[in-house]
């Protein structure tokens, strides 16, 4: 009897521990299926180094074809037609600013009341006098759009130490012009999180500043070589035209205006030119930045700001696109 009795004891025991473990498995399967959902909520583009086959200017732009990554220069954007009859645009081109028709560039003086948000390719624009050094500056090395959004505390050229947005109300620009994203670029992996980050940036100035242009400028192309360091693999043409044509897209959402610093800072083939790039073949030389000054002073959304006083002086001659000095590169 005791044997029978010691016999059923064992029994249900291991029955007892089956059912254990099933229902803690059960329960660990529950669970992971809970954090799942939730995974998918926070984070709805799982993340992977493949690229998006759906851009945001697609959605933005609808019933337009994107098939191309090859990149050629152009002056003016311009729609093409197949000879089925589909019309067909070629990447951020199609949401950037067209050129002034006015025939005169604005003079420098229209960038005293604009403040230029980014990182140090915009202190470029800051340091050398090929550049806008009498423009207001709300740039700090190596910052994305999330130190933008997060408050993070950034330092200017000049050592100080400020909050961005802070510092960009404080000036209370007519403009606003931003370059951001080449430090969060580097690696060749999903960049939705930049774009999120990009689009509360955008919303959160509109908050601060509702009267004000802003100006999403494109991410800069770069030399090709860049991409072969294993720090930058991520920095290479075709991607940065994907960047750009999303850019783009956000601009047009948010009610901003897109530059599209391609049309003179690439070559023929999307790349930096090579005249206009630093040994490290992503910052930029002094005569890149005259370049650039040419392009902003024929894009802007206003003119009439200088209109009066070139009517009152017809006589002065027109301002050089850019200054005659040239600083040492950083």
């Amino acid at each position: 009897m005791a044997d029978y009795q010691e016999y059923r004891r064992h029994v249900l025991h291991k029955r007892w521990r089956r059912m254990f473990s099933t229902v803690l498995a059960f329960l660990m399967l529950v669970l992971l299926c809970g954090v799942w959902v939730l995974w998918r909520q926070l984070y709805p583009t799982r993340p992977g180094s493949r690229e998006p086959h759906t851009t945001l200017l697609e959605e933005a732009l609808p019933s337009t074809q994107w098939r191309t990554l090859d990149y050629t220069r152009q002056s003016s954007i311009t729609v093409q037609k197949l000879t089925d009859g589909i019309t067909t645009a070629m990447d951020f081109r199609l949401a950037s600013m067209p050129q002034n028709q006015t025939a005169e560039p604005v003079d420098l003086s229209y960038f005293d009341s604009a403040v230029f948000l980014g990182d140090s390719l915009t202190q470029g624009l800051q340091i050398y006098d090929t550049g806008l050094p009498n423009a207001r500056y709300c740039a700090y090395r190596g910052v994305g759009p999330n130190a933008v959004v997060n408050g993070a505390t950034c330092t200017r050229v000049d050592g100080v130490q400020e909050v961005p947005l802070q510092a960009l109300a404080s000036y209370a620009p007519k403009s606003v012009y931003i370059l951001l994203g080449t430090n969060v670029l580097t690696q060749d992996t999903d960049y939705t999180n930049f774009l999120n980050y990009y689009g509360l940036m955008l919303d959160q100035i509109r908050q601060l500043l509702p009267e004000a242009d802003i100006y999403v400028q494109s991410i800069t192309p770069v030399r090709p070589e860049v991409s072969a360091d294993p720090a930058h693999a991520g920095m290479y043409s075709a991607r940065f035209i994907r960047v750009n044509n999303d850019l783009a897209a956000l601009a047009v959402e948010k009610g901003c205006y897109f530059l599209d610093l391609w049309e003179v800072l690439a070559d023929e083939n999307g790349d930096l030119k090579a005249e206009y790039a630093q040994p490290d073949g992503y910052h930029i030389l002094p005569e890149g930045y005259s370049a650039w000054v040419s392009y902003l002073r024929t894009h802007v959304a206003h003119t009439q700001a200088v209109a009066p006083a070139q009517e009152e002086q017809p006589e002065a001659a027109s301002l050089p696109a850019d200054s005659a000095a040239a600083s040492t590169p950083a």
